[in-house]
């Protein structure tokens, strides 16, 4: 009866110990399972917090791109890149052209008929005024065409507009001359006169207010 009741007890001793044994194995197994899920949590947190390093990374290049290409934008329209002022207002050669205008008075002053010219001989003055306009007059397409040449574009605009107008005062002002003697043997002298010295006047304008030595 003793062995019986010691063989019962063996046993149960021994279904404890498997049962126990299930249990720890279980509750291991549910450890392990608890940890690979934190482990997958935390690598899909992890993969998360890297998207969103990478978002943030390239946000942070996009706005420094944006800022860049605003700072070169404004450095390209700044005044100091668009005060590159090109305007040429001024020709070189106005001592030249002084001289080269004094000279054609001297010569002038030489001409043959030029003294009957002063004495108020009709023809001499006629001659005399007549190739004195054509000289200066010369002369004053001369220096137009260079300073055509020389003067920028918004320059030359203004001076073929101021040119113009007194194109057309220095004939209203010759004709008027001419109309005070029309009839009489003067009345192309005074037209000659006018002209000479409109043109003359305008030769040292030119070349004293666009040129520079």
């Amino acid at each position: 009866m003793k062995r019986r009741n010691m063989f019962v007890v063996t046993i149960l001793s021994a279904l404890l110990l498997v049962g126990m044994s299930a249990c720890n194995q279980s509750s291991d197994g549910d450890a392990a399972n608890q940890s690979e899920s934190d482990a997958t949590s935390a690598n899909k947190e992890d993969s998360l917090q890297t998207d969103d390093s990478s978002v943030d990374s390239t946000t942070e290049s996009d706005e420094n791109e944006k800022d860049q290409s605003k700072e070169t934008s404004t450095e390209s329209s700044s005044p100091e890149s668009e005060g590159q002022d090109d305007t040429v207002t001024k020709a070189e050669g106005k001592q030249t052209y002084l001289e080269k205008l004094d000279n054609i008075q001297k010569e002038l002053d030489a001409l043959p008929y030029k003294k009957d010219s002063d004495k108020g001989v009709t023809n001499a003055m006629k001659n005399y005024y007549g190739v004195s306009y054509e000289k200066y007059d010369d002369a004053l397409n001369e220096i137009y065409s260079l300073l055509k040449k020389e003067l920028s574009p918004e320059v030359m605009a203004e001076l073929k507009s101021e040119q113009v107008k007194w194109i057309k005062e220095k004939e209203e002002k010759a004709e008027k001359e001419r109309l005070k003697y029309e009839g009489g043997t003067f009345e192309n002298v005074a037209w000659y006169i006018s002209l000479y010295e409109s043109t003359k006047d305008r030769c040292y304008e030119l070349v004293e207010e666009y040129m520079r030595d």
